[in-house]
C-alpha cells in the first residue's frame, strides 16, 4: 500500500451525486450508473494496480466503497470513498466484504508509508497493533500475496547481484 493522489473528479460522479445523494435509492443508483469513466480515472491514478496490495488489476475490477454503502449511503456517490481494489480471494476487497474500522488506511486520504515492514520471504509485519490489523483485516498476509512479494524480492536480489 501507498499514498495516492486522486485524479479530479469524474463529472458523471458529480451529477450522480447531484440527482441521488442522500436519497434511499441510492444502491439501486449506483448498479444502474456507468462506472467506466470513474474505472478509467482510478485505474490511471493507482497504475492499474489495487489500492491495498498492489496487484496488477484484472479487467473487471469492482470499485471499492472504502466506508461500505450499507454503512454509508450518503458515500456512494462520494468521489474520495471509492478506490479500486483487487478480485484476488481471501485478500482486499473480497476479505474486507462490507465492513469498515475507523483504523483502515484510505491510500487516498491517508499515507501509508512506515506502518508495514517486508521481508525477503514474503511476509509483511504491521508497524504497530492498528497496521497488524489493517494486514488481517485485508488478507494482505495471505499466500498468494506473500508468493507475490518473495517473487519480486528474488528478481530484485538477482538483478542487483547480476549488476556486481
Amino acid at each position: 500500500m501507498r499514498k495516492l493522489t486522486r485524479p479530479a473528479e469524474p463529472a458523471t460522479l458529480a451529477i450522480a451525486r447531484q440527482n441521488y445523494n442522500g436519497t434511499p435509492s441510492q444502491d439501486e443508483a449506483w448498479k444502474k450508473f456507468d462506472k467506466n469513466e470513474v474505472r478509467t480515472k482510478l485505474k490511471q491514478a493507482q497504475n492499474n494496480l489495487c489500492a491495498y496490495c498492489e496487484v496488477s488489476l484484472s479487467s473487471n475490477t469492482r470499485i471499492d466503497h472504502f466506508k461500505p454503502k450499507k454503512l454509508h449511503y450518503s458515500l456512494t456517490f462520494d468521489w474520495n470513498n471509492l478506490t479500486l481494489s483487487c478480485d484476488e480471494i481471501g485478500s482486499c476487497d473480497n476479505k474486507k466484504g462490507g465492513n469498515f474500522e475507523s483504523y483502515w488506511i484510505n491510500p487516498y486520504l491517508d499515507d501509508p508509508n512506515g506502518k508495514f515492514e517486508f521481508f525477503a520471504n514474503g511476509q509483511i509485519k504491521g508497524t504497530s497493533q492498528d497496521a497488524q490489523n489493517i494486514i488481517k483485516d485485508f488478507g494482505l498476509d495471505c499466500p498468494n500475496l506473500e508468493s507475490k512479494r518473495k517473487s519480486i524480492f528474488t528478481t530484485l536480489l538477482e538483478t542487483i547481484l547480476a549488476l556486481i
